[in-house]
């Protein structure tokens, strides 16, 4: 009951907040505007991480190895004092554990080490970064298209039902996803800060976040390049020698901030390291744990997460941006959400949040 009347009570505040929000907007007082959706973001993630128990598949398993990594930051352990003999090949019930990237599991450890072991000190950093994240897709979408469009991307991004519930941790991948979306926005976040700027610190910056947003969920994070080279050619200010420089520079830091890493678990874990790149690969070729779907299985869930409407502006979308291939902010876009969106429908393996970090451009 208890709970209920919190429900009902940030459903009034957060109801509120947004229709003044709404108002500021039509006012073009967009400062005050998108700080009422941070606040009501922050709320509703808030409210819906305040369950004080510990959600199966997987936030269970990523709370155990966050906890381990306060004792030993650079040996991630599922059980940490094995007792029985195990197989380093099951990631539910083995010792060391390398079946994620580490750097959201730093960013928990680092999280319950400042405020105690509990289920919110444990989802916080996943509660900042999706609130920062609306600020963050204001930010693009006004530099796509206008102040309007930027604030009704943000609105949309901060009550999306997915992103809150991963957030919480009540759906499979959590906190881990929540990283990379955040770190692949921040990395566009910063692409066009430099195509705005032309300093050579925003394009270290943006390796850094692309390499941050590797160190959450690998490889993918890569879409981020071609996003950058359309922003790029788009803005007029880049030469084409420019323009390579500024990725290889960024590419180069990234590299940095990823591989010590790779290198460390190759040494010192190499059967689990081993085993784990090749099971990644595998998501590919075989279906695992059950975890599959039809080819168009991504294509449907677009409309579970995002709304039932969703096919006509996407459709609209892209057939605006094929008319005019010239339109390179268009197409940008079109590369952040339709390459990923391809590449996992060939996979065997599906999981609704695998093209997740492609939220702030549908």
């Amino acid at each position: 009951m208890e709970n209920q009347i919190f429900g009902i009570l940030t459903i009034i505040i957060c109801t509120i907040g947004y229709y003044f929000s709404l108002r500021y907007h039509k006012k073009d007082n967009y400062f005050v505007a998108i700080l009422l959706l941070l606040v009501c973001g922050l709320i509703l993630r808030v409210y819906v991480s305040s369950d004080f128990f510990l959600h199966t598949w997987d936030e269970r398993y990523h709370a155990l190895v966050a906890k381990n990594f306060m004792q030993h930051s650079l040996k991630p352990t599922l059980y940490d004092n094995p007792l029985l003999p195990y197989d380093y090949k099951n990631w539910v019930a083995n010792h060391i554990w390398v079946h994620k990237q580490p750097l959201p599991l730093w960013f928990m450890a680092g999280s319950m080490w400042l405020f105690g072991i509990n289920e919110i000190a444990l989802r916080l950093p996943s509660i900042l970064l999706t609130t920062i994240g609306i600020f963050l897709t204001f930010f693009i979408g006004k530099y796509f298209f206008s102040r309007k469009t930027g604030f009704l991307a943000a609105f949309f991004y901060s009550i999306n039902g997915l992103i809150i519930e991963l957030t919480a941790g009540r759906v499979a991948t959590d906190h881990i996803d929540i990283f990379f979306l955040f770190f692949i926005e921040l990395a566009v976040f910063f692409s066009i800060v430099l195509v705005q700027k032309k300093k050579l610190i925003y394009t270290v910056l943006l390796g850094i976040s692309m390499g941050l947003a590797i160190l959450s969920k690998w490889l993918p994070a890569m879409i981020v390049l071609p996003i950058w080279l359309l922003i790029a050619y788009d803005s007029g200010k880049f030469k084409i020698k420019e323009i390579i420089f500024h990725s290889l520079v960024s590419l180069f830091v990234s590299v940095l901030i990823f591989l010590p890493w790779q290198i460390y678990i190759f040494k010192s874990f190499p059967l689990e390291a081993q085993w784990e790149t090749s099971f990644n690969l595998k998501h590919f070729t075989e279906v695992i744990e059950d975890r599959t779907g039809p080819f168009y299985y991504f294509f449907d869930k677009i409309r579970v997460n995002y709304g039932e409407l969703i096919y006509l502006p996407l459709f609209w979308f892209i057939w605006k941006t094929l008319r005019k291939l010239t339109d390179y902010k268009r197409l940008a876009l079109v590369v952040w959400f339709l390459i990923p969106f391809f590449i996992f429908s060939f996979a065997k393996t599906k999981m609704q949040a695998y093209i997740l970090f492609t939220a702030p451009a549908l």
